[in-house]
Formats: C-alpha cells, structure tokens, sequence
C-alpha cells in the first residue's frame, strides 16, 4: 500500500512569493509604464515557477519497506530499516535547490540513515509521518 505525505507549506512561502512580485514590480515599474508587458510577464513566469518547485513540488510516499522522495532532480529511495536517527523541529535553509535566495527556512525533520547520511524533510503530518516509519522501523531514535 502505498502512503503519501504532502509537504508542510508554511505562511513564509506565501510571503516569499508576495516579496516577489512586489520585487518584480518595482524593478520593472518603468518598462511596465512604457507599456512592455512580455519581459514583466517572463520574469513572473520564472519566479511563479520557481516558487511552484521551490514550495508545493516535493512529495514523500512510503511504499512497502522504501521511503521515496520527489524533488525538482528526481525521485530518491531510502530504505527505511536503515534510519537509526530522526532529528525533529528542525530548519532548512538550502533545501533541494540548494540555494537560499530561492527558498526561505523551511521547519521539519532530518531523517538520518545508513552511516553517515542524512536528508531533510518536511511532511505536512509530521505526527503520522514518524508513525508510518515506525511502523517499519520501530527502534529509531526520535530526538
């Protein structure tokens, strides 16, 4: 069977995509006055599609003993017998983009696995979400 958890979308990310347009209004208040549209309309498009993928792209889903992760660069694959460690209330800064112009804080977890590596996550239901996993793996350390 297969779970699916949403990402948690906080009120930063509508505040985030509010700055932008106010930026791209200003930096374009006099092309907009002139009456050029299309380079304003492109360079809202960019930043419309950056925040879709930024905040609102990213899905976790469990299926059978593997944890999949999609992002803008794919879709990741953890088995869930090798998280030893959770890391709750955590922030993010870079994210998947790796970059943090694009992408505010984000508050989640830091699901750790295997020896040495660790990813970010930030399910809506972070509550059923560690359920799910220790369902699978009961002996994680949730910090």
């Amino acid at each position: 069977m297969k779970k699916i958890f949403k990402t948690h979308i906080n009120f930063g990310s509508y505040v985030w995509g509010i700055v932008v347009i106010i930026f791209i209004g200003i930096l374009l208040f006099e092309r907009l006055e002139k009456g050029l549209y299309i380079g304003t309309l492109l360079l809202f498009g960019i930043c419309l599609s950056i925040w879709y993928f930024t905040f609102f792209f990213k899905r976790y889903w469990i299926e059978g003993q593997h944890l999949f992760i999609k992002t803008i660069s794919g879709v990741r694959s953890i088995d869930i017998r090798s998280i030893h460690k959770l890391e709750t209330n955590k922030v993010d800064w870079f994210g998947s983009m790796g970059l943090t112009v694009l992408k505010p804080y984000r508050r989640g977890m830091v699901l750790r696995y295997n020896v040495v590596d660790h990813v970010f996550v930030d399910p809506e239901n972070a509550t059923e979400f560690i359920n799910e996993l220790k369902q699978i793996t009961p002996n994680i350390d949730v910090v």
